[in-house]
């Protein structure tokens, strides 16, 4: 009766773990598994990462509404569940020396407790079940209904379904994948670069004073550089849902840490699956998680390597070495390949963002002098009043840049050994920038100013761009989407107006016309803050307490003086109410609920309080 009653205990267990996945979103994988999850987080306490050492099969996503999603999720549970309640079993029906299906039962809920308590009553449940069953099965067997050796086939049974379950779900990823088209021969590859917090003057291609990105700069003069990237927002979640949707954060909606990307937009990633190629992305921040509807489209989406549940260490983690060594993995299995897709590459660096603590050489690379209390923690910046510190976070904020460029130096020179560099789009952009008391503020995630808006955007094509070229006008994130599938040879949905994402690959590739039109960026903070910027203003308003401010950015490039305008102010206001009236949420976005490390490691970033 031990193994017929850890069997069906296990059942119980893999229908909580169920139900408290479908309680957070729709969609789960099979490393959200509360049972996976509890030993991860003991694993991490003993400096290991127990996810990376997890199949690929692990982390892929699976739709709960689907029959195939919800059985598959359950059988691993079950199974998980019942591999380690048998041994409990076994020795609670050793220690009362009957083989009492009760006894057993509750010996097996209190260590189920251990596994899935989440909250007060979800234990109580699980007791309670668990012990429902025991005793059934006591009552079963001892009236003669059922025989234990049919109880105990009856559970051999149901442990082998499980097992046939698990066992398929790499043939139904496999064959999923082998029904995708493949793209027409001389395809490009594309690799697209996302830089945390990086604001385009600190770049000394965008004209800044220390060389911190030689290769970034070199990138540049092999290609195009635009010299006015607007993002939408100045945080990492909606900005990056942008660059993959080429949708405005109103539009997208995901702007909030409950909410994930509706089933009905298509995401870059799955635009380019659909068309041939294989994708893959590689990213090192809580915000680029897979549960925000990031990994859709991706045949491999690693958000796990460098994800640490420990919310203490995700802001001083040095992350970019693992992800260029796992980005260098892909280029380097995509090199060898021959199933004649091109690749799509994803890598999010996110060094850059606070805190500065960059290694050596990069620490001193820029104040070595510095012998003040200042160490680059963000907590530390709130407390900063002495222009000295501040020079010397800024320093550090530059030796992180040029750190990360560094690692970008390296990708850059696997593509060209791996002789792929003629036949890849290269793009590199940032999330939002960063404050450094511009306006009072540092980080970011606070205001709408350029300091934490205007982002660079690289491009490199050979042969199709023709390099060094530096292209004027004002363009916004999501233009990239569509340029780089309009450079990769795929059709484009011509927008509607220039408020929509504009492909931006024509200016791209003549050698003469170095100037776009000046598109208007339309920027958004939580629904507390929007702006308007055009070639020449600048319009900030706070939508709760309705004061409205207008920079001219000619005369005034750092928004330092406001202008009182009305005439420009009035029709500034009029088109940022029609934008955000047209542009109004789809209403397509899931209701999530992150886990207690998800909001640990967001804490620690500042942005749970």
């Amino acid at each position: 009766m031990a193994f017929s009653s850890a069997a069906l205990a296990s059942t119980v267990i893999g229908l909580g773990n169920l139900i408290e996945l479908g309680s957070r979103s729709s969609i789960g994988r099979i490393r959200d598994l509360r049972l996976i999850r509890l030993l991860a987080r003991v694993a991490d306490s003993l400096d290991m990462n127990l996810l990376a050492s997890l199949p690929r099969a692990a982390h892929r996503e699976l739709d709960m509404a689907t029959a195939a999603g919800a059985s598959t999720l359950f059988a691993i549970g079950a199974a998980i569940a019942f591999f380690l309640l048998i041994p409990v079993a076994l020795a609670g029906a050793f220690a009362v020396r009957r083989n009492t299906p009760a006894v057993v039962a509750c010996a097996m809920s209190i260590f189920a407790v251990a596994l899935t308590a989440a909250s007060p009553l979800r234990p109580l449940l699980t007791v309670l079940a668990a012990l429902a069953i025991g005793t059934l099965l006591f009552f079963l067997t001892r009236r003669g209904v059922a025989s234990p050796r049919v109880v105990n086939s009856a559970a051999l049974v149901a442990a082998a379904i499980v097992l046939v379950c698990t066992a398929a779900i790499p043939f139904e990823f496999q064959r999923a994948r082998a029904a995708r088209p493949i793209a027409p021969a001389g395809t490009p590859n594309i690799i697209l670069i996302s830089i945390d917090s990086l604001r385009a003057d600190h770049l000394h291609a965008y004209g800044y004073r220390r060389a911190t990105s030689p290769n970034l700069d070199r990138l540049a003069s092999e290609g195009a550089l635009f010299e006015t990237a607007m993002a939408p927002t100045s945080w990492t979640l909606p900005s990056h849902m942008t660059l993959m949707t080429s949708l405005p954060p109103e539009k997208h909606g995901v702007v909030s840490n409950r909410k994930r990307l509706g089933a009905g937009i298509p995401t870059l990633a799955e635009r380019l699956q659909h068309a041939g190629y294989y994708t893959g992305g590689v990213v090192s921040a809580t915000y680029l998680d897979g549960m925000f509807g990031f990994s859709r489209g991706f045949d491999e989406y690693d958000d796990y390597t460098l994800l640490h549940p420990s919310g203490d260490v995700s802001a001083k983690e040095v992350s970019s070495p693992g992800v260029t060594e796992l980005a260098l993995s892909f280029l380097r299995r995509r090199a060898t390949s021959t199933d004649g897709h091109p690749f799509f590459l994803f890598v999010h660096l996110f060094d850059v963002h606070y805190d500065y603590n960059p290694p050596e050489p990069f620490a001193n690379m820029f104040d070595p002098a510095y012998e003040g209390p200042t160490t680059g923690e963000a907590r530390e910046m709130v407390h900063i009043r002495k222009r000295r510190d501040l020079d010397h976070v800024i320093a550090l904020y530059d030796g992180e840049i040029a750190f990360v460029d560094a690692h970008i130096g390296n990708l850059l020179q696997a593509l060209s050994a791996l002789r792929m560099q003629d036949n890849t789009i290269v793009a590199v952009v940032a999330d939002h920038g960063e404050e450094f008391f511009e306006h009072g503020r540092s980080g970011h995630f606070k205001t709408l100013y350029d300091e934490v808006l205007h982002v660079p955007l690289l491009v490199r094509y050979p042969g199709r761009i023709p390099p060094g070229k530096r292209v004027q006008g004002q363009v916004r994130l999501m233009d990239v989407p569509p340029t780089l599938l309009e450079l990769a040879g795929l059709r484009v949905r011509k927008p509607a107006s220039n408020q929509d994402a504009m492909s931006l690959a024509s200016e791209l590739r003549s050698p003469s016309d170095n100037r776009v039109p000046c598109l208007p960026a339309f920027g958004d903070l939580n629904a507390t803050l929007a702006s308007l910027r055009t070639s020449r203003e600048k319009l900030i308003w706070n939508l709760r307490t309705n004061q409205r401010v207008l920079y001219n950015l000619v005369a005034d490039p750092g928004e330092q003086h406001a202008v009182a305008a009305a005439i420009d102010m009035n029709l500034l206001t009029t088109q940022l109410k029609q934008w955000r009236s047209s542009a109004s949420e789809l209403d397509q976005t899931e209701r999530i609920e992150p886990g207690d490390e998800e909001k640990s490691k967001l804490q620690s970033l500042g942005y749970l309080e």
